[in-house]
């Protein structure tokens, strides 16, 4: 996933933000089934969904900006391109 974000500090900020989204979002949900064991009704249900929805949320911002960023490769994309180049590099040699 790419999105347009062309600044290193605004992909950074976005680290930085999408990291603060998933622990916040991960330590509330926590803090909320355990107070709530066995307790829970429908509205519990839906906003534990909400915090976990807001975890994976913290979590693709995070995968955002560490693509944007060149901290991973994305996948198949950055193997094609480097056997490309190895095959080229290999055809000028010979």
């Amino acid at each position: 996933m790419r999105l347009g974000i062309q600044s290193r500090a605004g992909n950074v900020v976005l680290l930085v933000l999408g990291a603060i989204y998933l622990v916040a979002a991960c330590a509330t949900l926590a803090y909320y089934i355990i107070s709530n064991w066995g307790a829970n009704s429908l509205t519990d249900y839906v906003l534990q969904a909400a915090l976990l929805a807001a975890a994976v949320g913290g979590a693709l911002f995070i995968a955002v900006a560490a693509v944007n960023l060149k901290l991973w490769s994305r996948g198949a994309a950055a193997t094609s391109r480097s056997s490309r180049d190895h095959r080229t590099a290999a055809a000028a040699g010979s």
